[in-house]
């Protein structure tokens, strides 16, 4: 009897008694009997990103794939994307390291014996804890899109009390981070890459806050695609399937709006950001002096990499690209500077601060020497994540000559990648992720 209680409470603590019974009501209109109303759901998301010029990424549990392998396989054969979602639709934030491989490893078999290509993973509520990373790269896993950062877009006085007491439960139980604060960006960490979601998503949006007007949802959602621009970083969408109905033109618009940017936007999957990000990690830029004000270039990269200069003169082709950077092609060429340009720090600077510099694509030399740089830095003693936005803002707002790798390829200035969990395709999905969570409570 306890564990039973316990899975009520588990199932409705992010939302309260009275939204989970709403919610109830929406699976009953979301979904069928059989998987047919989901597949006409998933076929409607694929045809807007389609016509946008994307590719979703699914994530899906194990289970679920388990019990719909010829339409998952189907969509995989089409080129849509799909990631493990966890083996079941459970809360691995509380979940022991040993359970949570037995887990991932069961996952693993179900998609491998599906014949469905899988290279990330995306946890049932976005939760996961501090050892889930290290169990993912273990098995082979290239990235994790759990980490979520939450966009102050909203206006509480717009919605009403109960609406937005529902909106603040969900915020206390993802525990996001705020993207004022932070760079909403891909992190590279041992070979494992760490990509970030945006909120408020589908669920937000729509089941917490009651907003179903299309043009509202397009609002919001392009409201945080133009900071992510401004700022040059991703837009990671979440939107389950089953709530197209609602989002299909909010959707469509910030597909269009991407291609209407000038720089582009990048519009990726989330493999396509990891490889990117992998690739990425390998560019180099070799800078030697050759005479007075003359510095000789060498980069080590890609084709698709973006090289940006700031307040220095290139003896190669450059062009206007934004926020006083130009774009150059020239893989070798010579710059005129009146100082290397590069960004010197002490050789007492936190070896995190160093790490992240160069991963923003600056070249940094730690050196006692202040006047040989136009930017030096003396004050990286003590470095945490806190302090990546206000040092990027920083770098970003001096007038010393720079040269670096941008953050995305071919010239965009930021990037958007479209995604969806599927943990349910039939209503009988739903009742059985209660008897699966309560078996997974007897562990």
């Amino acid at each position: 009897m306890m564990r039973t209680v316990n899975t009520g409470y588990y199932l409705s603590k992010s939302r309260g008694s009275k939204n989970l019974l709403l919610r109830i009501i929406a699976i009953l209109c979301r979904f069928g009997i059989t998987h047919k109303k989901f597949q006409r759901s998933l076929q409607r998301y694929a045809a807007v990103t389609r016509n946008g010029g994307s590719v979703p990424t699914f994530a899906i549990t194990a289970v679920v794939l388990k019990r719909n392998p010829e339409l998952i396989r189907e969509l995989n054969r089409q080129g849509i994307e799909f990631a493990v979602h966890g083996y079941i639709h459970t809360d691995y934030r509380p979940i022991p390291l040993e359970e949570q491989v037995r887990h991932f490893k069961n996952a693993i078999d179900i998609f491998n014996g599906c014949q469905v290509s899988f290279t990330g993973f995306r946890a049932p509520f976005l939760r996961i804890n501090g050892r889930t990373p290290k169990v993912l790269g273990s098995l082979g896993f290239l990235y994790d899109s759990s980490h979520i950062l939450c966009w102050d877009v909203l206006d509480s006085t717009q919605y009403p009390k109960q609406a937005w007491h529902e909106y603040s439960r969900l915020l206390d139980f993802y525990m996001p981070l705020k993207a004022e604060e932070y760079l909403t960006l891909p992190k590279f960490i041992n070979g494992f890459v760490e990509i970030p979601v945006s909120i408020p998503d589908d669920e937000a949006i729509i089941d917490r806050l009651g907003i179903t007007d299309e043009k509202e949802i397009s609002k919001i959602w392009l409201d945080i695609l133009q900071r992510t621009y401004n700022r040059g970083e991703l837009f990671t969408v979440q939107l389950h399937p089953e709530r197209i109905s609602f989002c299909e033109n909010a959707l469509s618009d910030i597909l269009e709006q991407a291609k209407r940017l000038n720089p582009s936007v990048w519009v990726a999957t989330l493999r396509e950001i990891t490889e990117w990000w992998r690739e990425r990690e390998k560019f180099t830029l070799e800078i030697d002096s050759r005479s007075d004000r003359k510095y000789y270039v060498k980069a080590a990269c890609s084709e698709r990499a973006t090289i940006l200069l700031k307040n220095c003169e290139a003896d190669a082709p450059s062009t206007e690209w934004a926020n006083g950077y130009r774009s150059i092609i020239a893989r070798d060429f010579t710059l005129e500077s009146p100082v290397r340009p590069v960004i010197g720090v002490s050789s007492d600077s936190s070896p995190a601060a160093v790490k992240f510099l160069r991963t923003e694509g600056f070249v940094v030399e730690q050196s006692d020497q202040p006047d040989h740089y136009g930017l030096y830095l003396d004050d990286l003693t003590r470095f945490e994540e806190a302090d990546e936005k206000p040092l990027s803002e920083k770098v970003e707002q001096s007038e010393a000559p720079l040269l670096r790798y941008w953050r995305w390829p071919d010239q965009a200035r930021s990037a958007l990648s479209i995604t969806g969990d599927i943990d349910s395709m039939t209503i009988a999905d739903f009742a059985l992720r209660i008897f699966e969570n309560w078996r997974q409570s007897r562990r």
